[in-house]
C-alpha cells in the first residue's frame, strides 16, 4: 500500500510532465493539419491546373483552388516552351502554442506542378 509520500511524489511528476505531454500532443495535431492541408490543396491545384490547360481561365482556376478555403492560395503560371509550369503557395497558421517558437508563425505550404501544354497561336 503507498504512504501519503508516494501518492505526492507521482502527482507531482504528473504535473510537471503535463506540460512536455501536451505540447506533443498539440504538436502531433498541427503536423496531421498540415498534411492534411497539403494534400486538399494539391487535389484543388489538379482541378485548377484541368481548367488553366482545357480552358485557359486563370481567374477560374484561382477560385476553384481557393474554393472554400479560409486562407487564401497564390497561383502563379508560367509557360515554357511546350509545358505550363504552376506554382501555389499557402500559408497555414500553426495552432500549437510554443511550436511558433521553433517555426515560423504561418508554415508555407509550397507545391510546384509541370504539365505538358499546347499554346493556341492567339495566346503566344
Amino acid at each position: 500500500m503507498r504512504g501519503k509520500s508516494e501518492n505526492a511524489q507521482a502527482l507531482i511528476e504528473f504535473i510537471l510532465i503535463l506540460p512536455v505531454l501536451l505540447l506533443i500532443l498539440f504538436a502531433l495535431i498541427d503536423f496531421g493539419r498540415l498534411f492534411f492541408e497539403k494534400i486538399q490543396l494539391e487535389n484543388r491545384l489538379q482541378n485548377s491546373l484541368e481548367i488553366l490547360t482545357k480552358k485557359n481561365n486563370y481567374e477560374e482556376a484561382l477560385k476553384i483552388l481557393n474554393e472554400g478555403q479560409a486562407q487564401k492560395a497564390t497561383l502563379e503560371t508560367e509557360y515554357q516552351e511546350s509545358y505550363l509550369k504552376v506554382k501555389t503557395t499557402l500559408e497555414i497558421p500553426l495552432l500549437t502554442p510554443g511550436l511558433s517558437l521553433l517555426l515560423k508563425d504561418f508554415h508555407q505550404i509550397k507545391i510546384e506542378r509541370t504539365v505538358p501544354y499546347e499554346m493556341e497561336s492567339s495566346e503566344k
